[in-house]
């Protein structure tokens, strides 16, 4: 587990928790009605996708499934060919745990020249949620994560060495990722901070089979 102490150096100032679901919820509703106006107009469906993720996260609102499942349909009917619609058709596939669909929609939004930085970040998700070409993602998420040096791209990395039993590297991530965060969206170091308890669990698990295959009492 992550000393309490270590964690008093990790405080953020960020706004208020309830006031930034208040301000996420109100830009959902914008969004949305943005694309209600003009549903093929750039970037209007990709924020709207944006929105609903932080919201079926953050909010546990499962029902933003649903409403993504509902845009996705929608795009797919007005522009079926678009290299933009199988992105984020890709995207709520991922979501909702459909990888095989996601690979699928990947494909087509490859060959259709969608933003190659988009692909790439979508293809380590699903790959990453599949245990599919580790080595290459680690890899991949090493480098994304040294470029930007952004809590939103050590997070994953941290979840990934976690799952590879890396807990050295994960807690060194994610503590790194929390003391460089500048922003005043509580957001982002609320994902982190739910993944350090997922480190800590797996952490404890780890050192219990230890104690338990050597015969150590813990103390």
């Amino acid at each position: 587990m992550i000393p309490s102490a270590e964690l008093e150096t990790c405080r953020l100032l960020t706004t208020d928790g309830e006031i930034a679901l208040i301000n996420l919820e109100s830009a959902r509703r914008r969004s949305w009605s943005r694309f209600f106006t003009d549903p093929q107009r750039e970037g209007v469906a990709e924020t709207v996708v944006q929105h609903e993720q932080l919201t079926a996260q953050f909010v546990g609102d499962v029902c933003a499934l649903d409403r993504l499942e509902s845009l996705a349909n929608s795009l797919a009917a007005a522009l079926p060919s678009s290299a933009r619609t199988a992105l984020i058709r890709a995207q709520v596939s991922s979501m909702t745990h459909r990888f095989t669909d996601a690979r699928h929609y990947l494909a087509q939004a490859e060959i259709g020249s969608a933003p190659t930085d988009d692909i790439r970040l979508l293809k380590l998700n699903v790959d990453q949620a599949c245990g599919a070409n580790l080595d290459t993602v680690l890899d991949q998420r090493r480098e994304i994560a040294r470029k930007s040096g952004r809590l939103e791209d050590l997070v994953p990395l941290g979840a990934l060495l976690t799952d590879l039993r890396e807990f050295i590297d994960a807690h060194q991530i994610y503590t790194q990722g929390l003391r460089g965060y500048s922003d005043v969206s509580p957001l982002p170091p609320a994902g982190g901070c739910f993944q350090l308890g997922v480190f800590g669990e797996n952490s404890c698990q780890s050192r219990t089979r230890l104690v338990l295959r050597n015969g150590i009492k813990e103390p």
